[in-house]
């Protein structure tokens, strides 16, 4: 799956299984929790613009792939 429109964010996030927090937290968004699941939202709903490196790395975590020392778990 490529990301590249809102729909997709949103779709890959649901595939996952994650909460915008959880989203928020393995793409390492600055701010705090809710600022950050904020901004996953924005990006969601086509208010704020999907960066090449956040689609990368959803794409990534789409395959498998998991930042170091991430786990859905520790929210």
């Amino acid at each position: 799956m490529t990301v590249t429109t809102p729909d997709d964010l949103k779709a890959a996030r649901h595939r996952l299984g994650w909460s915008l927090r959880q989203m928020a937290r393995a793409l390492r968004l600055a701010g705090t929790p809710d600022k950050a699941a904020t901004r996953v939202r924005e990006m969601e709903s086509g208010n704020r613009p999907i960066s090449g490196p956040v689609a990368v790395a959803v794409e990534a975590f789409l395959s498998g792939w998991r930042p170091a020392g991430w786990s859905a778990d520790d929210e």
